[in-house]
């Protein structure tokens, strides 16, 4: 018999019902693979991505732009500019009128010493005896000057030779350039030597001496470096630098002034 109010039920069983299987089946398994391949794309897309750490050796290995020039470094230090070369103390000091060195090769060990004739080197004093200059009397291949006016270390440089006379007081000019102090018993520099007359350059190997009213300027062609002893003190020059105009071109006022020189003795 019917019933009423209820609804007719899906029959479980008969031929219909495998069908009904498979299809919940196969929807389930398209969920699974669907609901699989969603999770492996995010993870595939949000999961960590490797660490990379760059080499620490990247900027020491690294070349510098080629325009950046080598560093370089220069013993030859400029006391201020380079001048024109009518206004250079290298011409004030070759314009002067040369003497011979033959009457240079005499002078003293000591103040009261008797002078030697003939000895190895050149040896010049300036007319008020002020600087006395030797060259080339000890194989050095060194100018050497002495003088009141020049002040260099009170004190032995730490590379000094043992048994060093060190002496304040020396100007030492060779290939290398320009320094104040040195051994006084490795750089002899003679005593009563003979004068270098105002307005006269002496040139003897690579050195030239002008000896000035206003003092006296000595220069080495191998280095370019030089100094200037006067009135107001010591002072380092180079050959391209600008010379005072009471020097240029061996001025009257210098030769002139000859006649105040003070005699050898």
């Amino acid at each position: 018999m019917q019933g009423y109010g209820f609804p007719r039920q899906r029959p479980t069983t008969g031929p219909t019902a495998p069908a009904v299987r498979r299809g919940a089946l196969a929807a389930v398994t398209a969920l699974a693979v669907l609901t699989t391949s969603a999770c492996g794309l995010l993870e595939s897309q949000n999961g960590p991505a490797a660490i990379v750490i760059p080499s620490t050796n990247a900027l020491i290995t690294e070349s510098p732009p080629s325009s950046l020039p080598p560093t370089s470094t220069t013993s030859k230090a400029r006391s201020s500019y380079t001048a024109p070369a009518e206004d250079s103390y290298k011409r004030a000091v070759s314009s002067a009128p040369r003497v011979g060195v033959s009457s240079f090769h005499i002078g003293a060990t000591t103040q009261t010493g008797e002078r030697m004739n003939d000895v190895s080197g050149v040896h010049f004093s300036t007319p008020d005896r002020n600087v006395r200059c030797s060259t080339g009397n000890n194989g050095s291949g060194a100018l050497v000057c002495a003088g009141e006016q020049i002040r260099g270390p009170r004190t032995a440089r730490s590379n000094t030779p043992e048994g060093c006379d060190w002496k304040a007081d020396l100007a030492v000019l060779n290939s290398e350039g320009i320094a104040t102090g040195g051994c006084a018993n490795l750089y002899p520099v003679l005593y009563r030597s003979h004068i270098l007359e105002y307005g006269t350059t002496i040139v003897t190997g690579s050195f030239s001496c002008l000896s000035d009213v206003t003092g006296l300027f000595c220069l080495d062609s191998a280095s370019d470096a030089g100094f200037a002893i006067s009135r107001e003190g010591y002072q380092e020059i180079h050959s391209d630098d600008r010379a005072p105009s009471e020097i240029l071109g061996g001025s009257e006022s210098t030769r002139s002034s000859s006649s105040a020189a003070v005699p050898s003795r």
